[in-house]
């Protein structure tokens, strides 16, 4: 665990829950070190650090490839230590920037206290946007919005590609029946691109690395179709949210709890959302509770 792993001749990525990348740019002269992502919390920025002066290179700046906690917790640690900058994307900069943003959309309201502190929440960083980055010549910033809005992949210039939360592996579809996406609509399109993209190596944030993205991207399809369609079957019947969650969590084996819900829950809004705007589904009010029901046709 932590352990220092080289992909490719400057690629290099720490082994952890979350994977963290680390590209060694030497156009100085002096090796330059790239972190991509920084994990939950200031522990895991120490033991970054630890590796980084093992191979003598120095800090040079940080990309979150999303806003989520367990890819910025050692963002405030790393700068304070070393005054170096954060770079991500679009209104993750934001969320990076005000956690509590995070918490706010998985509960839909001022998020209670529960929701504040991690895993949910990180520390507050500065972040600056991706697109003013002086990045290492040949690196490639690549969209793959629909876990979080604006979250990205990043191929180095070995041809590396490190895919951040794009593709679950199937043991999270066996443990938690449905993965986290706060856009549901727009991660099934952005797996549409992932297909296509070929690299030496591909490098999750879950996980271990591997080489045929094909299949996992079918995997992740393959989930999300049937996940949509388990809720279109339970919707036949009208249910509120919370019936609606009962039905889904009974159906996948899983036993709520406080966590799952937020998490989860924001997820199957998600799916909500998108059904309802392609017209499957309808919302029907009865006694003064909302229901969702598959559409009644003619």
């Amino acid at each position: 665990m932590y352990e220092c792993i080289q992909a490719a001749e400057n690629t290099y990525y720490i082994a952890s829950p979350v994977n963290m990348g680390i590209y060694v740019d030497r156009r100085s002269g002096e090796p330059e070190a790239w972190i991509i992502d920084t994990g939950l919390d200031p522990r895991i920025g120490k033991k970054i650090v630890r590796q980084i002066r093992e191979h003598g290179w120095k800090p040079k700046a940080i990309i979150n490839t999303h806003c989520h906690a367990d890819h910025i917790g050692a963002n405030a640690w790393l700068q304070k230590e070393f005054s170096i900058p954060v770079y991500s994307s679009g209104l993750d900069c934001v969320f990076i920037e005000n956690t509590i943003l995070s918490a706010m959309a998985l509960w839909g309201g001022y998020p209670p206290k529960a929701l504040q502190t991690m895993p949910f929440t990180a520390q507050n960083s500065k972040v600056l946007d991706i697109a003013d980055a002086d990045l290492p010549e040949g690196f490639e910033i690549i969209p793959l919005s629909g876990h979080s809005l604006y979250m990205f992949g990043i191929r180095t210039p070995d041809n590396v590609i490190f895919t951040a939360d794009e593709l679950c592996s199937p043991y999270i579809f066996e443990k938690y029946g449905i993965s986290f996406n706060y856009y549901v609509e727009g991660y099934f399109k952005s797996l549409d691109e992932a297909e296509k993209l070929q690299a030496k190596l591909f490098i999750p944030a879950h996980g271990e690395p591997f080489e045929n993205i094909r299949e996992l991207v079918d995997i992740n399809r393959r989930a999300v179709l049937e996940t949509r369609e388990n809720i279109l079957a339970a919707l036949s019947t009208p249910r509120s949210f919370d019936m609606l969650l009962q039905e889904l969590f009974n159906r996948y084996g899983m036993n709520l709890t406080f966590s799952q819900y937020s998490v989860i829950g924001s997820t199957v809004r998600s799916y909500l959302a998108w059904l309802y705007d392609e017209g499957k589904i309808e919302p029907l009010v009865q006694d003064n509770i909302l229901y969702w029901q598959t559409k009644i046709t003619a």
